[in-house]
């Protein structure tokens, strides 16, 4: 709770989200608290589950290595993680850095789609009711659809090498020329496959590479920081730029990039107005002299 009101206070400028209740597990026992989250006292209420958790929103899941962010219209928003002796005895480590470190990035990840979910998670909403897509429709959804297309694929790896590669360039000039470069090959990308029936994939992949982009910032930018995790940007860095899920990896680039192009201009963007995507502000960002 420390590492999230740090990072929600003085690292994304979220600030203190309202009504937002924290659901922790373990083996036997479930913690709440409707306060912890939001600023408010660090007062938790616990019980033994007998094997399965019940949310918020009234769903029971089993016990496992779970984190994820929810939304309920009656009882607002939750957040629910398992504990480290779930995620130990499910096989996880901390690549880089120690497993509790690596969960609590996991949880300010999570925790930010919160203060998203009026914005970009409002806008999923409106595209899935529109397209009547199912309710397993996800950020990982254009990847089960197209992993095995090979040109797709090298594509998307183009574009995040290249927007890495932005990150660290070291003029202003060359980072914007690397961006321009990888908005072209994600803009022909988008025109070559998302067509007819699947053209709202591409508002979806944009929205999607905000949310879990922003995420995995946020989690990043914890870990090296002084008073977080205090990890080496060695030591964690290949594991954000190897990340098996395309919307992460190539999300987590675009920030990266747009940081070095934008400063910090763009988080109040992208955790409190929700009006443009991350492709769009690197592209403002890129044209911008």
């Amino acid at each position: 709770m420390h590492a999230w009101n740090y990072a929600a206070m003085h690292i994304s400028g979220i600030g203190h989200v309202q009504k937002i209740q924290a659901v922790i597990f373990d083996q036997d026992c479930v913690v709440t608290s409707k306060t912890a989250m939001n600023g408010g006292a660090n007062a938790w209420s616990a019980h033994r589950h007998g094997g399965e958790i019940e949310l918020p929103d009234g769903a029971k899941i089993p016990v496992g290595v779970i984190s994820f962010a929810g939304s309920d219209p009656k009882t607002g928003n939750f957040f629910v993680m398992s504990t480290p002796s779930i995620w130990r005895a499910g096989g996880k480590d901390g690549k880089g850095t120690t497993l509790e470190d690596l969960m609590t990035a996991v949880m300010l990840h999570e925790g930010s789609h919160v203060a998203q979910m009026p914005t970009y998670g409002a806008a999923i909403g409106k595209l899935a009711e529109a397209n009547h897509l199912p309710e397993d429709f996800s950020d990982d959804s254009v990847q089960q659809q197209f992993g095995k297309n090979a040109a797709f694929t090298q594509s998307i790896a183009d574009e995040s090498k290249l927007l890495f590669e932005a990150s660290n360039a070291k003029s202003r000039s060359e980072a914007a020329r690397l961006v321009r470069a990888a908005l072209a090959r994600i803009n022909a990308r988008q025109q070559r496959w998302y067509t007819g029936k699947d053209a709202y994939l591409r508002r979806a992949e944009d929205v999607f590479l905000t949310l879990e982009g922003s995420g995995q910032w946020l989690a990043y930018r914890w870990l090296v920081d002084p008073k977080g995790g205090q990890a080496s940007p060695a030591a964690i860095l290949p594991g954000f730029r190897a990340d098996k899920w395309w919307s992460q990896r190539e999300g987590f680039a675009a920030f990266m990039a747009l940081e070095r192009l934008a400063g910090e201009a763009w988080k109040r963007q992208a955790f409190h107005d929700g009006q443009k995507t991350v492709v769009e502000m690197l592209g403002e960002a890129a044209r911008r002299r």
